[in-house]
């Protein structure tokens, strides 16, 4: 048998990634996708500090999509800005109230490098916080290392976000990529220690030289995917004062998140 030609493979790859695509253009436009927040807690007493907001699409068979396997598609076809703008608006619709009702509470948003090359971000967030009369420090930035993006070329426009007020912190940080660079050339408030290094715990790991290096360049380090008690009090004993992770809670569609904080604090 003849083996395929390429001439036939390639339209047809280009066909499917057509249509994939106009599927997530219509998910976003038709506002198909949701979003769902994970609380973020203070490890000494267990408060509630805010959440992260993580964006899901739904599918027609009922699985939900998480964002690690359609932004990279989102990106490579253009949609990231579009994606991006959706998710800000969204996020005010579902708690800008309530942030406005809590002013020591911060969403964060994970923001594609891609996202801070520009300050077009910087004039969507300020019209929302002024729309829903929520403070700049409320909205918090979670970007990942880019081997895509220079550092040096995106540190005078994120500085331009920070002096706004939002806080901007580095993500999934131990996760693999670990581009120094970054740290170097661009000022971030938090470092988040990626779930992969808090697994280990409480047996041997890195994470005392990852404190470390955090404190060194006066950044506040949060614990992701903290799962055990055993893993949140060595978590506090070692320096690290927030932590988000199954061990509080799963992440919430916006009323059950708010239903969440309610009860906590009845």
């Amino acid at each position: 048998m003849d083996p395929v030609s390429d001439d036939y493979l390639i339209p047809a790859f280009l066909s499917q990634l057509n249509a994939s695509r106009l599927r997530l253009q219509h998910a976003i436009r038709s506002r198909q996708l949701v979003m769902w927040y994970q609380p973020i807690v203070r490890l000494d007493d267990g408060c509630v500090v805010g959440a992260e907001a993580l964006v899901r699409w739904p599918q027609p068979d009922g699985e939900m999509l998480c964002p690690d396997s359609f932004i990279p598609f989102a990106r490579e076809t253009h949609l990231l800005t579009s994606m991006t703008q959706w998710v800000v608006e969204q996020v005010f619709d579902d708690l800008g109230e309530w942030l406005h009702q809590h002013p020591q509470q911060y969403i964060s948003l994970n923001i594609e490098p891609d996202n801070l090359q520009t300050t077009e971000l910087l004039s969507c967030l300020s019209y929302q916080c002024q729309r829903c009369q929520v403070r700049p420090q409320q909205i918090v930035l979670e970007m990942t290392e880019s081997s895509l993006i220079d550092p040096q070329a995106i540190a005078p426009v994120i500085e331009l976000y920070r002096q706004a007020g939002h806080a901007v912190y580095l993500d999934d940080f131990g996760s693999g990529y670990a581009n120094l660079n970054y740290l170097q050339a661009i000022t971030f408030d938090m470092l988040k220690i990626d779930k992969s290094l808090v697994d280990p715990l409480p047996g041997k790991c890195l994470l005392p030289q990852i404190i470390a290096l955090a404190k060194s360049l006066s950044l506040e380090p949060l614990a992701e995917g903290v799962e055990t008690h055993e893993q949140a009090e060595w978590l506090s004993a070692h320096g690290v004062k927030y932590a988000q992770g199954w061990l509080y809670s799963k992440a919430l569609p916006g009323r059950a998140f708010v239903r969440w904080c309610e009860l906590r604090y009845a």
